[in-house]
């Protein structure tokens, strides 16, 4: 299934027959939304404020204003990036599909002179696409097997000590 890359170029789903027509009309009305402003930095620099915090991921403007309470890091996290291409924090983050799938809603433009990037590339490239075919684990299982696995020991070595004191 063909993902949203909302570009200037000519759009290559309309003539796949294999996209599905809901991913089709996004991705028109996506093309459309882009079309309709083109954001200088100058004028992004202008929203580096916690009043209006606007944020660049991959060549795309989101105004994160109405988000940055509801954010889950908070909206410290949202006015430290204000006004900042932001890819590089969002990816470090590992925000998932539904994470992608909200920003959506407060995308606002793109930035001018500059190519989009398509969202939900990275997060379909390692595997967590949703399609159940992960070849790798993911970082937050990973933790909680190391943590469960340093505590087994922590616990084993706690009773063995607890013992030889004992006896």
């Amino acid at each position: 299934m063909a993902t949203p890359n909302p570009t200037d170029e000519p759009d290559q789903a309309a003539s796949d027959p294999k996209v599905d027509p809901k991913v089709e009309k996004e991705i028109q009305e996506l093309k459309e939304k882009f079309n309709k402003k083109k954001f200088t930095m100058d004028e992004i620099k202008k929203h580096g404020n916690e009043d209006s915090p606007w944020v660049i991921i991959h060549g795309a403007v989101y105004d994160m204003t109405e988000f940055q309470l509801d954010h889950p890091g908070g909206p410290d996290v949202l006015q430290d990036i204000a006004a900042q291409d932001a890819t590089e924090e969002f990816e470090n983050i590992l925000h998932t599909e539904k994470a992608r799938k909200m920003a959506k809603k407060y995308l606002i433009g793109k930035v001018k002179g500059q190519t989009v990037g398509d969202l939900f590339q990275t997060n379909e490239s390692s595997g967590n696409d949703g399609s159940g075919g992960a070849t790798e684990i993911e970082p937050t299982t990973m933790n909680t097997w190391v943590t469960v696995g340093f505590l087994v020991v922590a616990a084993g070595l706690a009773y063995q000590f607890y013992l030889k004191d004992r006896l």
